[in-house]
This record gives C-alpha cells, sequence and structure tokens, in this order.
C-alpha cells in the first residue's frame, strides 16, 4: 500500500490495493500449482540448522531483500525478521500513516502454517518432478503475496479507526477486539 504521492489514506484507496494484489496472489498460486508438491523440498536437512530447503531459501531471499531495502513498509512483513541486515542502501522512507505499534501485528506464523499445512495439499498432486530450487522460489513468491495482501489490513484498521474513533477508542482500551475479518467494504 503505497500512501506516497501525497495519496489521502482512505477506505478507497486501500481496496484499490487490495484488488490490484488479487491478480497477483491468483498468479503466483497458479504457477505454484503447474509442478507436484516435491515433499523433499520441505523435509529438515541433515546438515546445518537443520532447516528445510524452502526455509533456508526464504530466509536467505528475505536477507538480500533486506540488504536491499525491502521491509521499510508495514504491509511488507518478513517471516523471519530475526534473521534480517540493515539496509545496504539508502531507501526513500514512507510517509508514517499508521499508528507505530502496526509495526508489531504480523500474522506470518500462521500464513507459514496455513499455506504449506493446509493451503499447498489442496493445489498441488503428490509426486516429485526434482525442481526443488524452483518450487521453493515459487512457494516463496506465493509467501509474499499472500502476507502482503493480508498486511494491508493495518491499513483497513487505521482507516476505519481514524473515521470513527468513538467507535473503536473504548473497545482498544478495554483490549476487546474483533475476531472477525476485515470489513472492507464498510458494511
Amino acid at each position: 500500500m503505497d500512501a506516497a504521492g501525497g495519496e489521502q489514506l482512505s477506505l478507497a484507496a486501500v481496496r484499490d490495493a487490495l484488488v490490484r494484489l488479487e491478480d497477483s496472489v491468483v498468479f503466483a498460486l497458479l504457477e505454484r500449482a503447474r509442478h507436484p508438491r516435491n515433499a523433499p523440498a520441505y523435509a529438515p536437512a541433515a546438515a546445518g540448522e537443520g532447516h528445510s530447503l524452502v526455509e533456508f531459501f526464504v530466509r536467505e531471499a528475505e536477507a538480500l531483500n533486506a540488504k536491499a531495502g525491502h521491509y521499510q513498509k508495514p504491509e511488507d512483513v518478513p517471516f523471519f525478521p530475526q534473521d534480517l541486515p540493515s539496509p545496504l542502501f539508502p531507501t526513500k522512507s514512507s510517509p508514517k500513516v499508521l499508528h507505530p505499534l502496526a509495526s508489531l501485528v504480523t500474522i506470518n506464523d500462521a500464513i507459514w502454517k496455513m499455506y504449506f499445512n493446509e493451503l499447498l495439499p489442496l493445489f498441488t498432486v503428490d509426486g516429485d518432478d526434482g525442481s526443488y530450487a524452483e518450487i521453493v522460489a515459487l512457494d516463496f513468491a506465493c509467501l509474499q503475496v499472500l502476507s502482503r495482501r493480508i498486511h494491508i489490513g493495518k491499513y483497513v484498521a487505521e482507516v476505519k479507526f481514524k473515521d470513527a474513533p468513538q467507535d473503536y477508542s473504548p473497545l482498544i482500551q478495554a483490549k476487546q477486539f474483533s475476531d472477525g475479518p476485515a470489513d472492507i467494504q464498510g458494511r
């Protein structure tokens, strides 16, 4: 979600960002579905720290992305934040439109588990074509786009709070939160 360029943060702008990401989610999942599951890519390695190939790949890809300045926006949330190096190149800072605590909100652990344990078995067939490097790269693309789309919900929450702080402040102070999905349609 880019509120740069003077674009005012609004429910319509957030909705547009979510709609634009839908094609990316579908495309990433379709690309991954072209290959069988390739179970060896998910088995813990015998050597090293015991990470699977997919975990190794995601950790290394996130480290490289972080060096290039990625993960500076609230919707770009790494799966392994504890392993990230500092950016090596200057990055343009994004406008601060979210509450500072928004950066603490992440559900990537749940996304990781859901993707590998529930979603991947739904759209891949059992089998092993040996294309492990390719499929873990495709898994990484799926994980990133799913995470980004889900974490844009932070903007939904911010817009709704700013539009009606009197409705949400008492709930926040009482630490009562809805377990339901974000209502992007404003119903």
